[in-house]
């Protein structure tokens, strides 16, 4: 795909604005909006039924490559028809802006669900195989997603996994496009999308969902904690083999199938059904799922080791008691089941990353109230005291400088042929400039006061560049002093040849990172987001910054 224009300023069309241009929708209000284009929920008259409309800029449709692109990904998505993917309804051009029609799913990403929380393992069996299940059916009819991580994953209000934001999904066939392999997710990302992007297929997606896996078990990506899932979540071994199959670094040590996974997880589940959720074995090492009502938060589950009546009784007094209650939750393994998902209300706090688990957040908020005749009377009370106010983090939840890295190496690698045409013609134009000075008679030279030759070294170490300036008695030779004016012009226009592929290739770069900022938007990370814009900014008001990036510099 070409380079686009610049979007940062797109602002989203109101309702009204697009009614005219959809006489068969009733727009009824802006769900999201960012630098690649904004989504709106609307009602399809004819149908009577609720749909996503996303909308480009229109830029976008000026750019013909792009327009092939994004009609034939529309239609392969078209074609895809299961119950763990958002369907495509349509796709064309209002009034310059390219738009697609999807299903619209009313309910809360994966990541809002569960973010910072050990998932019940028989719940992450369930989540995990319907992911797999979609992803099946897309890779069937060739189309690979990508970017397969929480946040891309949507839970409709029964908590049935339903995978979006194809926004970098492709047919297999097709290339990459300008700006798509900077993107991606960090940690999520299988290497060869980074390392050899030419030749990425459905195994990328098998990494992501081993990742996935990992963090829905564990609360903990694998680069953040990568020992096995059943030592930090004490879950079942054969989640282990699991996870380390998909995620190896090799595309083909990998599953050959997403449905593969499928069979495994449910050859775990079976078992679990078999010996008991607490029998060994068993993928609940701490207790099983419990369903909590819409809208109330995660019920932490704890496993009964007796009916005993005396055992009940003591966990309850202990329950009780501030000092061992704590204890205990701190260590004990945070368990909860995706019950069905309330529209737009987010369930859990972010996670603390100095903890390992939620458990703190979760208790009862009276865990720790003294009894009733220890209370002071209201005479002796103190007038409470102001609560401090809220840390607000400085720190992305997304690795921001991961990013940062990967861009650099891959506009790197695409800026090869300019670097080594910049370098080998400055490299003949010195080696020209020195022969023309070396050509000049002896009494000429002799002129000056350093050997020629050991001022043509200098000029060598520094670069083999021409420089802007000869000494004042070289310059006075006119001889070198025409040879110089006309070396140095050709290595100015040299310069300007390479700052010009520089300049179309920080397009790319600019695409790729506001492309970056539109997925975070969905993630609550506001920090990140200002950082990648800082970032844009940078590149587009300082020429110089984006030629020291490429030559390994961030200075």
């Amino acid at each position: 795909m070409s380079d686009l224009p610049e979007t940062a300023g797109f602002v989203a069309p109101e309702p009204a604005e697009l009614a005219p241009l959809f006489p068969g929708y009733e727009i009824q209000g802006l769900i999201a909006t960012g630098g690649m284009g904004a989504v709106y929920l609307a009602v399809q008259k004819s149908l009577d039924r609720e749909v996503a409309l996303k909308i480009l800029p229109m830029e976008f449709s000026s750019d013909a490559a792009f327009c092939a692109g994004f009609e034939a990904e529309a239609k392969a998505m078209g074609r895809l028809n299961h119950p763990n993917l958002i369907g495509v309804y349509d796709f064309g051009e209002a009034n310059g802006m390219l738009y697609i029609i999807m299903e619209y799913v009313p309910g809360e990403s994966l990541y809002h669900a569960a973010y910072g929380t050990r998932i019940d393992p028989g719940e992450v069996i369930r989540l995990v195989t319907a992911i797999c299940n979609g992803l099946a059916h897309a890779h069937a009819n060739g189309i690979i997603h990508r970017d397969i991580k929480p946040s891309n994953i949507l839970l409709d209000i029964n908590a049935q996994p339903k995978i979006g934001d194809f926004g970098l999904a492709r047919p297999i066939e097709r290339k990459i496009e300008e700006g798509e392999e900077i993107f991606g997710t960090p940690h999520y990302t299988a290497p060869e999308v980074v390392n050899s992007p030419q030749s990425v297929d459905y195994r990328a997606d098998i990494f992501s969902v081993g990742v996935l896996l990992h963090e829905l078990l564990t609360a903990k990506l694998p680069a953040d904690d990568p020992r096995p899932p059943s030592l930090i979540a004490r879950c079942d071994l054969r989640f282990d083999a699991i996870v380390r199959r998909a995620t190896q670094p090799l595309p083909a040590a990998r599953y050959s199938s997403a449905a593969e996974i499928t069979k495994e997880l449910q050859a775990i589940a079976a078992s679990t059904v078999r010996t008991g959720p607490h029998a060994p074995g068993g993928p609940t090492a701490r207790g099983a799922a419990v369903p909590r009502r819409p809208g109330s938060r995660p019920v932490v589950s704890v496993r009964k080791k007796s009916s005993n009546s005396a055992l009940i009784l003591f966990l309850l007094l202990a329950a009780v008691a501030g000092v061992a209650a704590m204890y205990y939750y701190k260590d004990a393994l945070t368990t909860i089941a995706l019950p069905p998902v309330v529209p737009q209300a987010k369930i859990l706090e972010p996670r603390d990353p100095t903890s390992d688990n939620q458990v703190e957040n979760l208790l009862p908020a009276d865990r720790s109230s003294p009894p009733a005749e220890e209370l002071p009377s209201p005479a002796e009370a103190s007038p409470p005291e102001e609560a401090p106010p809220t840390a607000v983090s400085t720190e992305p939840k997304y690795d921001v400088q991961a990013l940062y890295d990967r861009a650099r190496i891959i506009m790197q690698d695409r800026a090869q042929p300019a670097i080594r045409t910049y370098e080998s013609n400055l490299k003949a134009n010195f080696a020209d400039f020195e022969r023309s000075l070396l050509r000049q008679p002896r009494r000429v030279t002799q002129r000056v006061d350093t050997p020629l030759e050991a001022i043509i070294a200098e000029w060598r170490a520094e670069g083999e560049k021409v420089p802007a300036r000869l000494g004042r008695r070289l310059a006075a030779i006119p001889e070198i002093e025409a040879s110089h004016r006309a070396h140095y012009q050709r290595q100015i226009g040299i310069e300007d040849t390479f700052n010009e592929a520089l300049i179309q290739l920080s397009a790319t770069y600019i695409l790729g990172l506001q492309k970056q900022i539109e997925r975070l938007e969905s993630e609550d990370d506001p920090v990140a987001i200002t950082l990648i814009g800082d970032e844009i900014k940078r590149t587009r008001n300082d020429r110089g910054y984006f030629p020291k990036l490429i030559l390994g510099s961030r200075d």
